[in-house]
């Protein structure tokens, strides 16, 4: 396996809120310069929206999970273990996205995405994903860089994209919360992870209905759920069981394919590529 390097936080699908990572400390300020530089843009034009790494690289678990699931899900990917964002062998290809300021996940406009393609090209990347129709795919290191990256890209790009993603006053909707669950909650289900190994359940939760996916708690850190209500965790669980929300316990590979698959599917009818 190749080193770790962050490209900041995705916002997308099944990877909301996971750390992404490329194979380099220089691909990595290449990638933090480009959002840079297109968030400057974008604020420049009074759009709304900051760049990020929908993923970078992919685990090999990932990999054939996916290549399991590919029909289900309706998505197109390399066979296992060749793709550029494998981690063991490549780890630099990225998928790119745009995150809003409610931290959900939209694609590019034309505009942005040929906005995009030059900056990545000037940063020392190339859009491979001309070849199969993937406008969000590139990879780095394939081209000499027209320009050095900036040295201190990490604190720029969490200042540029903090400027076009700024966080919702918060709020304590409480029952706001509680009014939406009694008219939706037989259409709700609360899922929670069980640990393979000891059995017992996890401190990592979602909920998932016609066309919602939204995590409450993944992996014991509170999410932006719980960050926008204003009110934490336990309070929201609690209003999820006081209000009749089927609640189902998993196997941690069960909760893992349901999460990925609600996922995909919410954002299918938000109107989102998944």
């Amino acid at each position: 396996m190749v080193a770790k390097y962050s490209v900041r936080k995705s916002s997308y699908g099944d990877l909301r809120g996971v750390e992404q990572f490329v194979m380099s400390a220089r691909i990595a300020l290449q990638v933090l310069s480009v959002m840079v530089d297109f968030n400057a843009w974008q604020k420049s034009r009074g759009a709304v929206g900051a760049l990020s790494v929908n993923e970078g690289m992919r685990s090999r678990d990932r990999q054939s999970y996916l290549w399991e699931v590919r029909a289900v899900l309706g998505i197109v990917v390399a066979p296992p273990f060749t793709s550029r964002h494998d981690e063991v062998r490549h780890g630099n290809a990225l998928d790119f996205g745009i995150t809003m300021p409610d931290g959900s996940n939209r694609a590019l406009t034309d505009i942005e995405f040929a906005k995009l393609h030059d900056l990545v090209e000037a940063r020392g990347g190339t859009w491979t994903g001309v070849n199969f129709g993937e406008p969000w795919h590139h990879e780095m290191a394939t081209r000499t860089e027209r320009l050095a990256p900036y040295v201190d890209a990490a604190t720029r790009a969490a200042a540029t994209a903090a400027d076009l993603t700024p966080k919702p006053q918060q709020q304590a909707p409480t029952e706001p919360l509680r009014r939406i669950l009694m008219s939706a909650a037989d259409t709700l289900t609360y899922f929670q992870r069980k640990d393979d190994k000891t059995g017992k359940p996890q401190d990592t939760y979602f909920v998932a209905g016609p066309g919602l996916f939204v995590d409450i708690v993944r992996d014991g850190k509170k999410t932006w759920l719980v960050d926008r209500a204003g009110i934490d965790a336990r309070t929201i669980r609690t209003v999820l069981n006081r209000e009749g929300v089927k609640a189902v316990v998993l196997d941690a590979r069960d909760f893992d394919e349901r999460r990925a698959v609600y996922a995909s599917l919410a954002e299918a009818t938000q109107g989102k590529a998944v």
